[in-house]
């Protein structure tokens, strides 16, 4: 047993700068061996092999940062896919959540990792969607390789991002550096639509845009959508409207003006991104999300000063022409209009589709809804109706019990964010930032009636994330309660 320790004592020892050194003198030494034999780039991508293993080595020290990287390229990847085109975005993410894994389990040889974090009910209820749509795989309409495709999606990365986070972000400035993170990296997406919208397309871009099909969406006679390194326009409005959401109530429960201003320019930087992307759906977001909000905050002047600006930007868009010159306020004008062409074209193949599906309880099978399902059943009668909406689409691959069951989790996670927000919860920064992602998530939840923003990368991972940091908050609460009493007894012994 001593050796054991022993040998756990030296391996967490081992100083990063030794092993990086060693990584460096094999890396050089591969590099000149296996250029000369056969070729420079064999020899570059057998050198970058020790730096590899040291930057796993540094991960499973500091495990922390593995779980950051998945957040990190979860959010760029699908924008790098555009760029190099035979790069798998869905096996990237896959291989991240899996070397997180791995980080845990090689870790948890030598040290504690506290497993009995994941175990809470949004874990639970993540498990029990997952057995079901397992369980999709015996629907007799769906095909091996379509369920085994859409499952990643609709049900194993919500689980395991609701496993994995409260492991890893169990602290609650773990929860404050993510969120400062996530701004940075919308300041980016609004960065990069700004220069699509005054510098032009790239030529990556217009390959997309004119070759694959994307200006029947994206350049229409309202105007030019952008999408910035999304994956479209309409994924890019709906996760700028979360940001803008989350931003800027954020922005209200911080103590530092410069900080409070940051996010409130991050907020504004959002809604400008939001109307950018020309998504009429994404308006969803925040009417939705700060309604919701102005429910659970309980500060009457956030609720008269909030109810008043909803109810004018409604009025604002529904029942004035103010500004209809101009092609964004138009588009956004449009959400309001129930008489529009494209609302009833969705209306109608939703009648199609539930005289189609009325006597399917399960579903159509995983990944056989809408235009994706050509793939795997050209001819079938589903695959030529888009779903246009998540929940549709869910619907229709699940069948109204699958329906019925998601929607309750995705009611269920709200329920107790706002039960905490409300009744447990005493530190009022907490209780801020908790209300912003309870917030953001129910103005995704409207949204996703009119996109599949739930299930596209990287709006999908965040919302999980957001879902965890709900159910982590009772720990952040503790530690911060713990952190001011032990304040009060350092200045008591002082005096």
């Amino acid at each position: 047993m001593k050796e054991m320790e022993d040998i756990k004592g030296s391996i967490a020892s081992i100083s990063p700068r030794i092993i990086l050194g060693l990584a460096l003198c094999l890396g050089v030494g591969a590099l000149a061996m296996v250029s000369l034999r056969y070729g420079f780039l064999a020899g570059l991508v057998f050198s970058a092999v020790p730096f590899v293993l040291y930057l796993t080595l540094y991960l499973i020290k500091r495990p922390y940062w593995a779980y950051t990287c998945l957040f990190v390229v979860n959010y760029f990847i699908m924008g790098i896919v555009r760029y190099v085109p035979k790069l798998p975005g869905g096996i990237v993410i896959d291989a991240l959540i899996m070397f997180s894994i791995m980080v845990l389990l090689i870790r948890s040889c030598y040290r504690r990792v506290g497993w009995e974090r994941a175990w809470n009910g949004l874990s639970v209820a993540a498990f029990i969607w997952l057995l079901y749509c397992v369980l999709e795989v015996f629907n007799p309409m769906a095909t091996p390789l379509g369920w085994a495709t859409s499952i990643r999606g609709v049900a194993v990365y919500f689980f395991c991002i609701s496993v994995l986070t409260p492991i890893f972000f169990y602290r609650f400035k773990d929860f404050k550096r993510i969120l400062v993170l996530w701004s940075v990296f919308t300041l980016l997406a609004v960065l990069k639509a700004l220069v699509q919208k005054y510098h032009g397309f790239d030529t990556f871009e217009k390959i997309w845009l004119y070759e694959s099909g994307g200006m029947t969406t994206h350049i229409i006679y309202s105007g030019i959508r952008y999408f910035s390194f999304y994956t479209d326009a309409g994924n890019f409005g709906s996760a700028m409207g979360l940001a803008m959401v989350v931003f800027s109530i954020a922005a209200i429960y911080f103590s530092g003006k410069k900080t409070r201003l940051y996010f409130l320019g991050v907020a504004l930087a959002a809604a400008y991104g939001m109307m950018l992307s020309g998504t009429r759906g994404a308006l969803a977001v925040p009417f939705a999300g700060y309604l919701i909000y102005l429910l659970i905050s309980r500060q009457k002047r956030i609720i008269f000063l909030g109810a008043a600006a909803l109810l004018s930007g409604f009025v604002f868009l529904k029942y004035t022409d103010i500004g209809q010159s101009n092609a964004m306020i138009r588009r956004m004008r449009s959400a309001f209009d129930t008489e529009d062409a494209s609302l009833n074209v969705r209306l109608n193949n939703q009648k199609r589709i539930a005289e189609y599906i009325k006597d399917k309880p399960f579903g159509s099978g995983l990944g056989m809804g809408g235009g994706k399902a050509k793939a795997y059943a050209p001819t079938a009668y589903l695959s030529q109706i888009p779903t246009d909406s998540w929940f549709v689409m869910i619907w229709v691959e699940t069948g109204i019990i699958g329906l019925v069951l998601h929607l309750g989790i995705l009611f269920y996670i709200l329920f107790m964010g706002c039960y905490l927000v409300l009744f447990r919860l005493k530190d009022k920064q907490l209780r801020g930032l908790i209300c912003a992602v309870i917030a953001g998530i129910f103005g995704v939840m409207v949204s996703a009636y009119g996109n599949e923003i739930l299930g596209q990368l990287p709006t999908g991972i965040i919302i999980y994330m957001c879902a965890a940091f709900i159910f982590l908050s009772p720990r952040y609460d503790r530690e911060l309660l713990e952190r001011c009493a032990e304040k009060d007894e350092d200045y008591e012994h002082h005096r």
